[in-house]
């Protein structure tokens, strides 16, 4: 009976894929040959090999060309694999190490119990479960880095944003380059989505890459679709029927699943569709959406991007952290930038951000207010969650004081003026260099009978497209009037010369 590894070299075989390799061959001239030995006796070595890396090959090989036979046991060979689980790749969550363990780890501990391998891959377990652990606990690992819960809590918009950079990489190294650039619109959209994140930055360089590899793509299409569109009609000529209705038939099936595909993701936004390789217009509209994006991408300034990006995240991170007075200083930094116009939604959001957390504020000392006096007022006032300290402030910033209790942003055209005018739209230029001031935390004595009171919301005004809209439409609302009234002077004029 031929043995196990036989019958699997002689399984590989016949199914035409690779074998592992377990054996080793060192000849006199220096070679040294990988593969599978089939058999062995006095004489020499039948032995399967790699004589490319894609192509196997099967050889005798002579006791008088060999110089030592290394055989390797199988646990040998396929623990290689498995020692590449770790270092573990970033931002991995708890059931994906719970499905590495159940479906490559363990299945080698049951078949090779015993063997130093074994051990070895247990030890490799061990360590995937305590970083589950850590995942489930709510650490982070980000570029190779573990987060603390709080650094995770933290860096959270970062966290989002690298998710996607990831996926993008990890699909533009399969060569999927329409779908890298998908996901580099995930950075984009929905308005204001990542843009304000430093990873944005970091995409640039990538996206303007992966663009190029697909406009490469895009122009052997364009160069080989004359000759693929003039072999399928010269190929149409040689049939005759019922061949020839049935291959139209395949043809005009083929396009209309292309183009309903196609029309599908117009009608998702979704852009970077592959175009029809038979068809030279979808090929051209596509190369042009692609040097379009490319000059797009490179008219960012990446230093001043960068600089103001570094501002952004700066608030982003102090609104994770939950720290609403850092956070109202870091966006007042903000509020120094001159802002081009696709980067104003950005301040937008992080104003909702602060509103919600202040609101989030406001509900927490309520409720520790109401646990220790017995009243759902803070300090024992009649309005419920919100002192008249705290309703005066957000009557101020245009939110009421159940939408700040409620945790529920106040809405942008009723914030309070006076923070800084609107700017016009420019180029994404560098910030003024403001050194950030270290927030003061003076010790706070515990008194149980009167409960803290929130800090006061910055006031941060509405962004220029949001003044220009309600200007637009006071013109319309005038207009309107101007046109009722004439038309009531031209009927009382008309009812006089009735009369």
């Amino acid at each position: 009976m031929k043995s196990s590894r036989t019958r699997a070299a002689l399984l590989a075989l016949l199914c035409g894929t690779t074998v592992a390799n377990a054996d080793i061959l060192m000849l006199k001239n220096g070679n040294k040959v990988e593969g599978n030995i089939l058999e062995q006796n006095e004489k020499g070595v039948r032995m399967k090999y790699k004589l490319t890396p894609k192509i196997m090959d099967e050889k005798i090989f002579t006791m008088a060309e060999i110089t030592q036979i290394i055989k390797q046991r199988p646990e040998e060979v396929e623990v290689i694999e498995l020692r590449k689980v770790l270092p573990t790749v970033d931002l991995m969550k708890a059931d994906q190490y719970e499905q590495v363990v159940q479906d490559r780890l363990r299945p080698f501990v049951n078949k090779y119990a015993g063997t130093p391998e074994a051990k070895e891959v247990d030890g490799i377990i061990a360590k995937l479960q305590e970083e589950k652990t850590m995942v489930s606990n709510g650490q982070v690992k980000l570029e190779g880095k573990w987060l603390s819960v709080k650094e995770s809590k933290a860096e959270s918009f970062n966290v989002e944003a690298f998710r996607i950079i990831s996926a993008m990489r990890e699909k533009a190294s399969k060569q999927d380059y329409p779908g890298a650039l998908r996901e580099f619109d995930r950075l984009m959209t929905p308005r204001p989505a990542y843009i304000g994140s430093t990873y944005f930055v970091q995409a640039i360089p990538e996206a303007i890459e992966i663009i190029n590899k697909w406009i490469a793509v895009l122009d052997k299409m364009s160069s080989d679709q004359p000759q693929l569109a003039q072999a399928r009609k010269d190929g149409l000529t040689k049939l005759q029927e019922p061949e020839l209705s049935k291959t139209k038939a395949a043809i005009a099936d083929e396009f209309s699943k292309w183009r309903a595909v196609s029309e599908a993701e117009k009608r998702q936004k979704i852009r970077w569709t592959a175009p029809y390789k038979y068809e030279a217009q979808t090929i051209q509209y596509a190369q042009k959406d692609a040097v379009g994006e490319v000059t797009r991408l490179q008219g960012y300034d990446l230093e001043a991007l960068k600089a103001q990006n570094d501002v952004f995240t700066a608030c982003y991170r102090k609104i994770g952290e939950g720290d609403y007075t850092a956070g109202a200083a870091a966006f007042e930094r903000v509020g120094t930038l001159n802002l081009p116009m696709e980067f104003r939604e950005v301040s937008v959001d992080l104003r909702q951000r602060m509103m919600k957390l202040y609101g989030q504020l406001v509900k927490a000392n309520a409720t520790g207010a109401s646990a220790t006096s017995g009243s759902s007022a803070i300090g024992g006032t009649t309005t419920a969650g919100v002192d008249s300290r705290v309703a005066q402030i957000l009557a101020e910033a245009g939110a009421s004081p159940a939408a700040a209790s409620s945790g529920q942003p106040a809405a942008a055209g009723g914030m309070a003026p006076a923070a800084r005018p609107a700017v016009a739209p420019a180029a994404v230029v560098a910030p003024a260099q403001v050194a950030p001031a270290p927030v003061v935390r003076p010790a706070v004595a515990q008194a149980p009978q009167q409960a803290y009171v929130a800090p006061a919301p910055v006031a941060m005004p509405p962004p220029a497209p949001v003044e220009e809209e309600s200007s637009l439409q006071l013109y319309i609302i005038i207009g309107m009037a101007l046109v009722i009234v004439g038309l009531a002077v031209a009927f009382l004029k008309q009812k006089k010369k009735a009369d």
